[in-house]
């Protein structure tokens, strides 16, 4: 009895290894027929492929597969607009236009096209154009088109509608990545950078191939004196943006904050060497060679931007500041007045004509100027030590002792500083000393 138990057991056995072991070569057999040749199929549709390289940030990869179908099918409609889409997430803006131009799609007919013009109507500069197409469209995704006519309407000077558009689509949740960006930006113009910075920490993670939120993120923490985490932010956005002179600015400046003038330079010579006659680029590498030592080598660059450029002001200040380090005062003084009537709420071009105005024994002068300076920009080291000389050369000597202690958080251990406090800290001491003396008179009297 048992062995015949154990006889069909084994049988069953054998019948379920079988009976798998065909439906296993089934699976493979249909693997190989059917999945396969689809996966082939797949790989080897360029519209498909380009979709593929598109949601994966690769913009101009899909462009050329998107110009294959197109060049196979020129009517391709799906085609035309993820071209599109992917020129518009290049910043190519000029060629949006364009193509939507060279292949008549209809913007009524056709929501995302729409949508493409009318956000290249603001980028090109035309934020009324851009309104009027969002105004006469309808059925347009619902972010974008806050987004849009967020961006036009700041254009136009209408932040505060703007930000009441934002504020409506917050109560409904989070905020897409490109409206934290413009949120941040808002709120920057407005001076309240300690509220921008969610917004645009925000937009950041969320837009990682977009250079814009680096740059506004990079110059927010500027503007608090965190150098350091700001040229990070900086780098990226030249990582990611190579060909914005503007940006590689920024990280001259931010370099040249940090006292590292060398690879300021550096940053320069990038985009100097796709652009050499940039006036912008020109005077801040002679600015950067002025702050490194070389201001021989600037000099001659800054009055070549003068011959080139004639009341450029950016020069005019460069220029300035060299020939005071130099002790020519009275002639540095016309330069950075000329600059400071072009660029009157910059503060450094105030702080350099302050610090001009000093040297002259003109400190009333120089004390409006460093005050307005830093009122700007509360995170210049250089701003708050020429401020703490004014304020001692006037004898006030409560405000300058405030002021060496903001200078010391740029220039710790700095000798001429210690001597500053201890000039500041005396004069108090003798001060506090005679009061106390005075005090205690008047009551032996009483």
């Amino acid at each position: 009895m048992v062995s015949g138990r154990k006889s069909f057991l084994i049988q069953t056995l054998i019948y379920l290894y079988v009976m798998n072991k065909r439906l296993l070569l089934s699976l493979v057999l249909l693997f190989l027929l059917v999945i396969i040749p689809a996966m082939s199929l797949a790989a080897m549709d360029p519209l498909l492929l380009g979709e593929d390289e598109y949601s994966h940030g690769e913009y101009q990869r899909a462009i050329r597969w998107y110009d294959e179908v197109l060049s196979a099918y020129p009517d391709n409609e799906t085609a035309m607009i993820g071209r599109l889409r992917s020129l518009a997430a290049l910043s190519r803006w000029d060629e949006v236009q364009n193509g939507i131009s060279r292949y008549g799609i209809s913007p009524a007919e056709n929501n995302e096209i729409a949508t493409l013009q009318a956000e290249a109507a603001v980028k090109a500069g035309n934020p009324e154009k851009a309104l009027e197409i969002l105004d006469n469209s309808s059925d347009l995704n619902r972010t974008d088109e806050i987004r849009i006519r967020s961006s036009a309407l700041i254009a136009l000077d209408r932040s505060s509608e703007a930000a009441t558009l934002i504020r409506d689509a917050e109560e409904g949740g989070p905020l897409d990545p490109g409206l934290s960006l413009l949120m941040g930006t808002i709120l920057i113009g407005e001076g309240n950078i300690t509220a921008s910075l969610p917004y645009l920490e925000e937009a950041y993670l969320g837009l990682p191939q977009d250079s814009e939120a680096s740059v506004y993120l990079g110059e927010a923490a500027a503007s608090l004196g965190k150098y350091e985490e700001a040229l990070d932010f900086i780098s990226s956005a030249t990582s990611l943006n190579q060909s914005d002179p503007g940006i590689w600015v920024t990280r001259a400046y931010l370099e040249s904050r940090l006292g590292r003038y060398d690879e300021a330079i550096r940053a320069l010579d990038h985009p100097l060497s796709i652009t050499p006659d940039d006036p912008q680029l020109l005077n801040a590498k002679a600015y950067a060679l002025y702050l490194s030592g070389r201001g021989n080598e600037g000099l001659s660059l800054a009055e070549e931007v003068l011959r080139q450029y004639p009341g450029n002001a950016g020069a005019l200040d460069t220029l300035g500041c060299i020939l005071l380090s130099e002790g020519k005062i009275e002639e540095a003084t016309g330069y950075l007045e000329q600059a400071s009537e072009y660029f009157p709420r910059d503060s450094e071009v105030l702080s350099h004509l302050a610090e001009a105005y000093h040297a002259q024994g003109r400190d009333n002068e120089a004390d409006d100027l460093y005050q307005r300076s830093l009122m700007i920009d509360g995170s210049s080291g250089r701003a708050w030590r020429g401020f703490s000389d004014v304020l001692l050369t006037l004898k006030r000597y409560p405000e300058a002792a405030s002021a060496i202690a903001e200078a010391f958080k740029y220039y710790p251990g700095d000798s001429e500083l210690i001597a500053w406090e201890r000039q500041a800290d005396q004069v108090l001491v003798d001060w506090y000393l005679k009061e106390e003396a005075a005090k205690n008179s008047t009551a032996g009297h009483e």
